[in-house]
């Protein structure tokens, strides 16, 4: 049990340590959850998490499939919080 226990907080804490990264693969894999509500509440949470470390680009293609992957889930929060991830990876990139 101890062993499990350590196992467990051991994953915890590489996982913590990962710098946080723009996958738009694993946006896509949460678009495969069933239950709409859930579905927009873990599309929501990516983006919170996730969508400043995205390119500008990254986040076209979330915008341009949104439609697609999150279903009746897609909602003007979640095409804001793109808007406002967009304006900021414009603005990151414009300064390179």
């Amino acid at each position: 049990m101890r062993w499990l226990a350590l196992a467990l907080l051991s994953t915890a804490m590489l996982v913590a340590a990962q710098q946080k990264q723009c996958i738009v693969s694993d946006f896509y894999a949460v678009s495969w959850i069933g239950e709409p509500t859930m579905r927009h509440m873990q599309l929501s949470m990516w983006l919170t998490t996730n969508g400043g470390n995205c390119t500008a680009e990254q986040l076209l293609v979330i915008w341009n499939n949104l439609a697609m992957w999150a279903g009746v889930a897609d909602s003007a929060e979640l095409r804001g919080k793109l808007l406002y991830f967009f304006a900021r990876a414009r603005e990151r990139e414009e300064k390179k």
